[in-house]
This record gives structure tokens, sequence and C-alpha cells, in this order.
């Protein structure tokens, strides 16, 4: 698997797609924290203002971003008979899936930290004050969050597994992420019940409930763990299931 690895890496830092999402989440975090000026001159409603911001973006953008990119490059590989190749060499169909894992997942991480660094030293320069902002929130917030671009990573490997041409699999991943918009108009309802709350938590607007800062208490944060992490675990299940029965000779 070391050798799939150093062998994908390089061909993914050639990919301009990359360094173009790259270079766009730190735009897309500059400039969330330089539309606020127009909203206010409040330096202690930055931070709160900016963070509906964030949600925004992570909510609509990154699942394109994380998913997206590898969706993309692994239809490549699909088509240009990489895949075919690598199993020819003698290299396991799990540690092909592995070295996706790794490689994949590191790439949504340092994009969500990216954006997350690009968002507070745009705070910081916009001169945000801090006061009274609970730190042990903002941190579960945001591993909460994480957590979320990591279960979308994970269903795109499924999505690309599924349908190795791109434009299907990224279809089909967008139309995924769309479930979210019934449950999220169900859980803003005066009368909503128990199990809407329940499995609209597997939605990041289900866990922020329409009225989110990062210094908000999260609610019951190890149930939206345990049910990402479960869900994104499905996903690999499924994965290794219909990698299985590709023919890649």
């Amino acid at each position: 698997m070391n050798k799939l690895i150093m062998a994908d890496l390089p061909r993914l830092l050639r990919s301009k797609l990359i360094w173009i999402v790259m270079l766009l989440t730190v735009f897309l975090a500059a400039s969330s924290i330089l539309t606020i000026f127009a909203e206010t001159d409040d330096k202690t409603m930055i931070f709160h203002i900016g963070s509906n911001n964030l949600i925004l973006f992570i909510s609509m953008m990154m699942p394109i971003f994380s998913g997206g990119i590898s969706i993309l490059l692994i239809a490549a590989e699909f088509s240009s008979g990489v895949i075919r190749n690598k199993f020819i060499m003698g290299h396991k169909r799990t540690d092909i899936l592995l070295s996706w894992g790794i490689i994949y997942t590191i790439t949504t991480l340092l994009t969500y930290v990216l954006y997350i660094a690009s968002f507070f030293i745009g705070l910081l320069i916009a001169g945000a004050d801090f006061t009274g902002i609970d730190t042990g929130n903002v941190v579960a917030n945001l591993l909460i969050i994480m957590l979320f671009m990591i279960k979308f990573q994970m269903f795109s490997f499924l999505m690309v597994c599924i349908y190795p041409d791109a434009k299907t699999a990224v279809i089909c991943y967008i139309l995924n992420n769309c479930t979210m918009i019934p449950l999220s108009l169900m859980l803003v309802a005066d009368e909503k019940s128990k199990g809407v709350e329940f499995l609209s938590r597997i939605f990041i607007f289900g866990y922020t409930n329409g009225d989110f800062t990062l210094a908000s208490a999260p609610d019951k944060p190890w149930l939206t763990a345990l049910l990402i992490i479960m869900l994104s675990a499905v996903y690999g299940i499924l994965t290794v299931v219909y990698f299985k029965k590709k023919d890649l000779k």
C-alpha cells in the first residue's frame, strides 16, 4: 500500500484541480470576513456573523470540494486504466481502497484546516472581539463539522465505485446531498417529530438547527459524532462490496 500512496501522491499534487480548490478555499474564507463589514461595525458581532457564513459555506460548498475532487480524480483512474494496471501489477483491491482513503481524507482535512485557519486569521485582522467566547464549544463544533467532511468523503468513494463515469457519480453525489433539504424544512417547522430531529443529525443543518455560531453549546455532540461515524462506516462497507464486484482485468 505504501507504494500505491507514493505513486498516487505525486499524481494528485500535479492536478490543477487540487490547487484551484485550495486557492478558492482561502478566497472564500477571506470573503466571508470581508462581507461582515457591510453588515456590522460591532467587533463583538464579527465572530458570530462570521460563524453563520462559515456554516453556510461548509454546508453548500465543502461537500463539493471534499467529495467532488476524489470523484473526478478516481473516475479518471477508471477511464484511463490506471486502476486496472494497479490490479495487474499485483496490488490488492483493499490496498487500492485504503490508499484512496488515506490520500483523499488527508486532502479533505487539509482543505478544511486551510479554510478554518484562513477564517480565524481574517477574524484577527478584522479585530474581532472574542470576549466571552467559550473555547470548548468552538473546538467541539469544529471537530463535529470535520466529521461531516469525512462523511462526505466516504460517500464520494461509494458513488465513484458504483458509477465509474465521473458525470454520473457527481450527479448522484449532489442529488444525495440534496436530500437534506426536506429534512431541513421539517426541522424548522413549529411541530417536528423526534424522528426528524434524530435523522437530521446526519446533516449539518440538522446539527446546527438553523441558528448556529461556533460558540453555541453543541447539542449532544456525542450522538451526532456516533451517527456520522456509523454512517461513514456503512459507506465504507458498501464501497468495499461494490469495488470487489468490479471487473478490473
